[in-house]
């Protein structure tokens, strides 16, 4: 795991690492908890499962984008606990769609406003950019309105909408944008 420490915005030192399968269980938390904080997942809390059984599954698909060089996870750190997460992950393995990636983030909520999501953008991009894509994709959610503001000041654009991408379990439906960065 390649890793670094930083000061955020507060003032607290934090690490920025790529993980793999071994940080499968701090992710899998990681995840229960963001998905529990809003609805800009797409998945909700009480489907992150913690099982043993799903730790391992876990294991199984990071050994895969751990092993493979095109494809990433980036954490942030507060000690040993994950606050936020860049995945990077290919569109395509043919030579039509080969130059395509695939960009998801997500941040605790008591980390928002300290820059982690540029962060994470950058570090994610360089990535994308030194493993050959020539074109970062992502999708999120029309009301999401910090992400797109985020996004839009990395250089992403607008490419498209599905309506009704996501209902949600209180009756609401929300738009797709899609969005992408020719890097």
């Amino acid at each position: 795991m390649v890793s670094e420490k930083f000061l955020c915005k507060n003032g607290k030192e934090l690490k920025i690492a790529t993980i793999g399968p071994k940080e499968a269980e701090q992710f899998l938390k990681f995840m229960k908890q963001v998905t529990g904080e809003t609805h800009f997942m797409s998945r909700y809390e009480d489907e992150v499962n913690l099982s043993d059984k799903s730790i391992e599954a876990e294991r199984k698909r990071q050994k895969i984008l751990f092993e493979d060089e095109r494809q990433t996870m980036i954490s942030i750190f507060d000690e040993d606990r994950i606050i936020g997460n860049i995945a990077i992950r290919t569109q395509g393995k043919s030579r039509k769609t080969d130059h395509r990636c695939a960009m998801g983030l997500g941040i605790l909520k008591e980390y928002h406003g300290y820059g982690l999501g540029t962060l994470l953008m950058e570090r994610g991009l360089d990535f994308a950019k030194e493993a050959g894509y020539q074109c970062v994709e992502l999708g999120v959610l029309a009301d999401n309105v910090a992400a797109r503001s985020l996004y839009k000041k990395m250089g992403f654009e607008e490419s498209g909408c599905l309506p009704g991408a996501f209902h949600l379990d209180d009756g609401r439906w929300i738009d797709e944008i899609s969005m992408y960065k020719k890097i």
